[in-house]
């Protein structure tokens, strides 16, 4: 029996698979020591931006800025970097009281005071106005026209600011290919129906996919928004792969964006030469409800069709499932007939929500879920769930990495596996693009 681990917030955990198993790839990223603090980081970036002059020439000393930053469901180091840019802006002349600091939800859920307090530090969160966006508020305020999103309609804060800058994390995302960017704005920012149309729109549509962003048409879409709206400068934390902050990158949405982007794919892509009986894959670094969902997709990515995903979630945010999108799952399973995937793609292509009411994050699982069912069957390993949280997610279950693989070790005593110890980091290179029509 041979030793492996994956990654969880608290460290590795090890793991052993039978003798009878060949492991075909082991996804271990290199990692370097991190010699410049965040704020030194933050302070050199802000100097040298990417496609856009430094912010102090930008800037006017009585404009409204606006400050934009992700929710928890990112691993940016918000204190650290709003820290550094409010230290920025007073140089520049600009007070606290023309600083407004506005959480760029898009559907997710608000934040609790103390959560607002423990992510921004408790002199931020006193000092300043801080809000969180509501997509369903009543005086949002029309930007323009999207292709695919209808009316665009962002935060009042937002529309009345002389400059916004957004801060935030440049991650592999399943449909824009790197998180970050033009995202703070759309959907961090921007009303519900823009969201929902240019979501259903996009998400299966080719060039919608992990790790790409030429030719990608729900980034596309979103960067289109980002100009209309103005979104004037962006700072965005990039990554190791122990999520260890390696750099920040600031300046335009887009390009900076671009520049991050092929930053964090020299860290995390991997060419991945076999498809697996048994893919194992950590959730690492996430670990909140249908965040949970995204690694999945590199998983099913360099596994055989009718395989098994083992997914590891050594933690979940509130020690289990939330309620709520246990809920939407119940209400998709309810209504299956036949091939899951067929039912997602069915959906999309008519551009209706599987669960109307529910959550845009809620939705984008959910079709994510259906899609890849199709193809193999998913262990969920988990001490914050349990058999019948896995089950309505359409999950085996099993609670620890050795049940799960002594599980499948009876079904398939000879097996291919591959290992992705940090499956939210990685983007594997493939020729299976998993298109669905």
């Amino acid at each position: 029996m041979n030793k492996y681990f994956l990654w969880g917030k608290d460290g590795k955990h090890f793991f052993k698979i039978p003798d009878r198993w060949q492991v075909l790839d082991n996804v271990i990223l290199e990692t370097e020591r991190i010699e410049k603090t965040i704020y030194e980081m933050v302070d050199e970036s802000l100097n040298n931006p990417v496609g856009s002059p430094p912010l102090s020439d930008l800037i006017k000393p009585k404009d409204k800025v606006l400050i934009i930053v992700d929710d928890r469901t990112r691993p940016t180091p918000r204190k650290e970097i709003v820290s550094c840019l409010l230290d920025y802006l007073d140089k520049t002349g600009v007070r606290d009281e023309q600083i407004d600091i506005l959480f760029a939800l898009g559907t997710h859920r608000a934040l609790e005071d103390e959560e607002v307090r423990e992510v921004l530090g408790e002199d931020i969160a006193s000092r300043f106005r801080v809000s969180s966006h509501d997509a369903w508020a009543e005086d949002l305020v029309t930007a323009g026209t999207l292709p695919h999103g209808g009316e665009l309609k962002i935060s009042p804060l937002a529309a009345n600011a002389d400059f916004r800058i957004s801060v935030g994390s440049i991650l592999p995302h399943p449909m824009n290919g790197f998180g970050g960017g033009a995202k703070a704005l759309m959907p961090g920012i921007s009303n519900y129906e823009a969201i929902r149309d240019h979501h259903l729109a996009t998400l299966i549509a080719r060039g919608t996919a992990l790790g790409n962003l030429k030719g990608n048409p729900f980034r596309d879409e979103i960067c289109t928004a980002a100009g209309i709206a103005k979104l004037n400068f962006i700072v965005n934390a990039i990554y190791n792969s122990q999520e260890v902050v390696k750099g920040i990158v600031s300046g335009h949405f887009e390009k900076a964006h671009e520049y991050g982007a092929e930053l964090s794919l020299k860290e995390y892509a991997v060419k991945v030469n076999q498809d697996a009986d048994v893919s194992i894959v950590s959730t690492f670094p996430y670990d909140e409800g249908p965040q949970l969902i995204k690694p999945l997709l590199p998983g099913t990515m360099i596994t055989k069709k009718g395989g098994t995903v083992i997914l590891f979630a050594a933690h979940i945010v509130g020690g289990k499932i939330p309620d709520a999108m246990l809920g939407a799952f119940d209400h998709t399973y309810g209504q299956l007939t036949g091939d899951s995937a067929r039912m997602a793609v069915d959906y999309l292509k008519q551009g209706k929500l599987v669960v109307p009411k529910a959550p845009m994050d809620f939705n984008c699982a959910i079709y994510l879920t259906l899609l890849f069912l199709s193809r193999v069957k998913v262990i969920l390993v988990s001490k914050d769930a349990n058999r019948e949280q896995a089950a309505r997610l359409g999950f085996e279950y099993a609670a620890t990495l050795e049940e799960a693989v002594g599980m499948l070790a009876r079904e398939i005593p000879e097996a291919g596996i591959n290992i992705l110890p940090s499956g939210g980091l990685i983007i594997p290179l493939v020729e299976n693009d998993l298109i669905f029509k």
